[in-house]
C-alpha cells in the first residue's frame, strides 16, 4: 500500500514537470543557441547596413559628421576654398560606400564574437546580442572600418591637408569638439557607433519576430528561452 502511494505521489510531482517541458519543447543545445545569436546579428548588421548607405541619398550633410564638415571648411584658410564643396561631396560619397559594407565588415566580427552566456543574451536586454558584439569586437571591428576608409580617402587628393586643417579648427574648437586623430579613425568610430546603434534597433524587431530571420534555429532558440521566460514571471 505504501508502495502505491509513493508512486502515486512521484507521478503527481511528475505530471506539472512533463507539462511544463511540453510547453517549452526541446531545449536547444549551447551550439544551437550561439548559432541562432550569430544569426539575428548577421540579419541585423545586413538590414542595418543598408539603412544606413540609404542615408547617403538624402544629402551628404546626412552622412558627414558635423565635426568633418567644420574641419573641411578650414580648407578655404589654406587656399582650397573652391574645393571643399567637392572634398565634403567625396567624404560624404565614401561614408556611405563603407556603410552599405558594413554588414561584410562586420562579418568576421560576429563569427567570432564571444557571447559569454548565450542562453542569458537570448534572455535578457532587447538587444543584448549587438551589446555582446559591441563590448567583444568594438576596437577590431573600428580597425577594420578605418582600413577601409584609409583606403577611399587616399583616392582624395585634397585630404592630405587634413592635419592642418583640423589643427586650425582645433585652435577655437570647444574641448568636447575638438577632433583628434586621422580623418579616417575619426570617421570609422562614428559608423561604427551608428552600425552598431542600427543594429541594435534590428535585434530588438528580430526578438519581436524570430521567425523574420527565416532560419528555424532562430525560431526554436527564441521560442524556447522566451516561454521558458513566461512560465517563470
Amino acid at each position: 500500500m505504501k508502495k502505491i502511494i509513493t508512486l502515486c505521489l512521484v507521478v503527481g510531482l511528475m505530471l506539472p514537470s512533463c507539462s511544463t517541458l511540453k510547453q517549452l519543447g526541446i531545449e536547444p543545445t549551447a551550439l544551437e543557441t550561439i548559432s541562432a545569436l550569430r544569426s539575428v546579428l548577421d540579419s541585423s548588421a545586413f538590414k542595418a547596413a543598408k539603412t544606413l548607405g540609404k542615408l547617403g541619398t538624402g544629402g551628404v550633410e546626412s552622412i558627414v559628421p558635423k565635426e568633418v564638415a567644420m574641419v573641411l571648411g578650414k580648407l578655404e584658410g589654406l587656399g582650397l576654398g573652391g574645393d571643399v564643396d567637392k572634398v565634403t561631396k567625396k567624404v560624404g560619397e565614401i561614408s556611405a560606400l563603407v556603410a552599405e559594407e558594413g554588414a561584410v565588415l562586420m562579418k568576421d566580427a560576429i563569427k567570432n564574437v564571444d557571447f559569454g552566456d548565450a542562453a542569458a543574451v537570448v534572455l535578457y536586454g532587447e538587444d543584448a546580442a549587438t551589446q555582446a558584439l559591441r563590448k567583444s569586437m568594438y576596437k577590431s571591428v573600428k580597425q577594420r572600418y578605418s582600413e577601409r576608409l584609409d583606403t577611399e580617402f587616399a583616392k582624395v587628393p585634397e585630404l592630405e591637408y587634413w592635419d592642418a586643417a583640423r589643427s586650425a579648427y582645433n585652435l577655437f574648437a570647444k574641448k568636447e569638439n575638438k577632433v583628434d586623430g586621422t580623418i579616417s579613425d575619426f570617421a570609422a568610430e562614428r559608423a561604427v557607433d551608428a552600425m552598431f546603434l542600427a543594429m541594435g534597433k534590428e535585434e530588438k524587431k528580430i526578438r519581436k519576430d524570430p521567425k523574420s530571420v527565416g532560419k528555424a534555429v532562430v525560431t526554436k532558440v527564441f521560442n524556447y528561452y522566451q516561454k521558458k521566460k513566461a512560465l517563470k514571471s
